[in-house]
Formats: structure tokens, C-alpha cells, sequence
């Protein structure tokens, strides 16, 4: 019998050895699988994902146990304004002191937009901003919303905020009161308000009137004196004339039954209560006005941002 060398004999002991490990392998790989199938038959599909609407919801939940998302335009100088960094604005400003109050965070969510049917992007209306609350994406909207908007799916807080209009002219140009501005040639510069533009027609009917969505575009237009009046929100004005312009002056009060309030969804019965009890507290000891003050000038009476027509134009003007 011829011996095997033995270079062969190594090569055939590494094949076998080689043939073992490998079926060994193949045996370990078919009972890993059979245990997955059991495992995902006994889980039913634990290990699939959630959808996407139940996520999101979960994840609001979880949020708002100690954090207020808040949805706006950001782009209401000068209660709501985003920076390159941060958010600005009386409005923010109070909300931040609301969430101190109420032991929550704020965190502002990027600026709401709108897309119209021509996919034109333009600052979120307020209907966009109270879609992203009841769709769960904030918990809280806050983007210059008036009290009296029909807005489905949500409910509003307190006011926190009224806001009469005031007809305004620039010193030293010879328009010191209402009659001044109602003959023919005058230019009036307007903030785009339904309530404004009937006051302008029945009192201001020879006037020109140009309207802005933006209120401080109407005061700069004033301001640079190619409109002889404007017709803003008196709070804007205010701020306003308090760090930009002081030689703009209110010839004219317009009552109005504007009050800005924030949203929350509906049956959201516990941000709302905290909100509004975090808003009564800080208007009880002061805090407001203090806010209030410093954005405005002198606070109205005790909390309530609000005064009578003849009490704002005699504020304003100094006189």
C-alpha cells in the first residue's frame, strides 16, 4: 500500500475540518431563524413601527407634559418676530414668563407658511397656525390671532392683549387732527384690517388709502412722508414711536373690539388652565404691566391692556 505524502494528508485533514465547521454554521443560521419566526408569531408585529399620526401624537403628549411648543408666523413686529438666533416680541416675551409661571418650557417651533394653490410661499395664516396645533405639531398657537377668528379644532385662551387703532400723522407737517386729513389728496397708509378699511371709508371717503400687511410698513410709509396719516394697531404705534420714530402722533383713536389670544387644541382642557392661570397670576402682581411698560410706555390700567380712546390719545401725543 502506497503511503500518502504528507503535504496531502494535511490538505485532505483541512478540508474536512473546514467541511465540519461550515455544516456546523448552516445548523446554528436554521435554528436562529426558526427562533425569529417564533419570537415575531408570539409578538404579533411589536417590531413594527408605529404610524407616523400615532408617533406624532405620542411624541405631543410626552412633550407637553413639561414643554409648550408654540406655532406662529413670526412675522408680526412687534409682538412675534424670528431673528437669525432667537424669537423676539412682546408676545414671546409673555409666553416665555407664562411658561416660568406655569413651570413649563417654551420652545418655539421654525416660522408657519403659507402655500397657495400656485405653491406661492408666504407668511402662515391663521388658520395654518392652528392647523399645526390640532394636527399635533404645537402644542400652542401664537401668531397675532384675534378672539374672534373661526378657527376649527381649537379653543382660545384669555385675551392677553387688546388692541385699539390709532390714526396717526407726523409732527411739524401741518396734519395735527382728523379734519386735516379728510380732503382730497391725501395719502393714508394702512394696515390690512377689515374694521380699518370701513372706518376709512366712511370717515376718511376723499382719501387715498394704500394698505400693507405688515402695520410697521404703513408707519415707515408715514414716517418717510409719502403718506400724509396711517391707521395701525395703537400698541404697534406705540412701540413704534418708542424706539424708531418719536415724531409720529395719534390724531384719532379707533375703538375696536380686538383682542389677541394664543390656541390650543380642543379637549387640551389642562394647557388651557394652565395658560390662563399663569396670564391671571402675572397680571395680579404687576408682572404684566412691567412687560408691558417696557415694550409700550405707560401701562393701562391694571392688567387689562386696554383704555378709552381719549385716554390713548393723550398718552400718545404727550399732550
Amino acid at each position: 500500500m502506497t503511503e500518502m505524502p504528507l503535504a496531502a494528508r494535511d490538505r485532505r485533514a483541512t478540508a474536512a475540518s473546514a467541511a465540519r465547521a461550515l455544516a456546523g454554521a448552516l445548523v446554528a443560521l436554521t435554528f436562529a431563524l426558526a427562533f425569529a419566526v417564533l419570537a415575531s408569531s408570539l409578538t404579533g408585529c411589536a417590531s413594527e413601527e408605529p404610524p407616523a399620526g400615532k408617533e406624532k401624537a405620542a411624541a405631543s403628549s410626552e412633550a407637553s407634559a413639561d414643554v409648550i411648543v408654540v406655532a406662529s408666523a413670526l412675522n408680526s413686529e412687534p409682538y412675534e418676530q424670528a431673528t437669525s438666533t432667537n424669537q423676539i416680541g412682546f408676545t414671546v416675551e409673555l409666553l416665555r414668563l407664562i411658561g416660568e409661571r406655569a413651570g413649563l418650557e417654551v420652545q418655539f417651533s421654525k416660522a408657519v407658511n403659507h402655500k397657495d394653490a400656485d405653491q406661492n410661499i408666504t407668511a402662515g395664516l391663521p388658520e395654518d397656525v392652528a392647523a399645526k396645533v390640532t394636527e399635533g405639531e404645537a402644542n400652542l398657537g401664537a401668531s397675532s390671532i384675534t378672539a374672534e377668528e373661526a378657527l376649527a379644532g381649537v379653543v382660545f385662551t384669555d385675551p392677553y392683549l387688546h388692541a385699539d387703532y390709532a390714526v396717526l400723522t407726523k409732527m411739524d407737517t401741518g396734519y395735527d387732527d382728523l379734519a386735516s386729513i379728510q380732503g382730497e389728496g391725501v395719502i393714508v397708509a394702512v394696515q390690512n384690517d377689515p374694521a380699518i378699511a370701513v372706518w376709512v371709508s366712511d370717515n376718511l371717503p376723499a382719501a387715498e388709502v394704500v394698505t400693507f400687511d405688515a402695520g410697521v410698513d404703513a408707519l415707515m410709509e408715514l414716517n418717510s412722508e409719502r403718506a400724509q396719516a396711517a391707521i395701525v394697531d395703537e400698541p404697534r404705534f406705540r412701540r413704534y414711536t418708542k424706539v424708531k420714530e418719536p415724531h409720529l402722533q395719534a390724531v384719532e383713536t379707533i375703538a375696536s373690539d380686538k383682542d389677541y389670544a394664543f390656541i390650543v387644541a380642543e379637549g387640551n382642557g389642562e394647557l388651557l388652565g394652565k395658560v390662563n392661570d399663569a396670564l391671571a397670576a402675572l397680571k395680579a402682581d404687576g408682572s404684566y404691566d412691567e412687560l408691558y411698560e417696557s415694550w409700550f410706555g405707560d401701562a393701562p390700567e391694571g392688567g387689562t391692556a386696554t383704555r378709552s380712546a381719549a385716554e390713548s390719545v393723550q398718552d400718545s401725543t404727550g399732550a
